[in-house]
């Protein structure tokens, strides 16, 4: 984006009648003590059945320690729930340790 003001105010007032809104995006993530390589396999599987949500993983270190937060992004909140249990099922069963970020 132009860093003067004026320019960009200048250029968003072209497109005041082309921006169409949509519905919002929504999002919920789920932080673990995992590598990615331990749920990726796992990952893929609710990915290739919940194709209509994104679904992005991203590692982080923490306090010393690695993690992963996974993060689903979909319009509909009960797709994302779908995911969500279909995730904390998996790990649940790989004894993956859920955390607070």
């Amino acid at each position: 984006l132009p860093g003067v003001p004026s320019i960009l105010k200048s250029m968003l007032g072209g497109l005041k009648n082309k921006i169409v809104g949509g519905d919002p995006i929504l999002s919920h993530t789920i932080s673990l003590r995992t590598v990615e390589s331990e749920i990726a396999n796992s990952l893929t599987e609710v990915q290739n059945k919940n194709k209509d949500v994104e679904i992005g993983s991203y590692p982080f270190f923490h306090a010393g320690k690695l993690g992963v937060s996974i993060v689903l992004r979909s319009e509909n909140q009960s797709k994302i729930d779908t995911c969500n249990t279909q995730i904390l099922k998996f790990i649940k069963e790989k004894k993956i340790e859920v955390v607070d970020r």
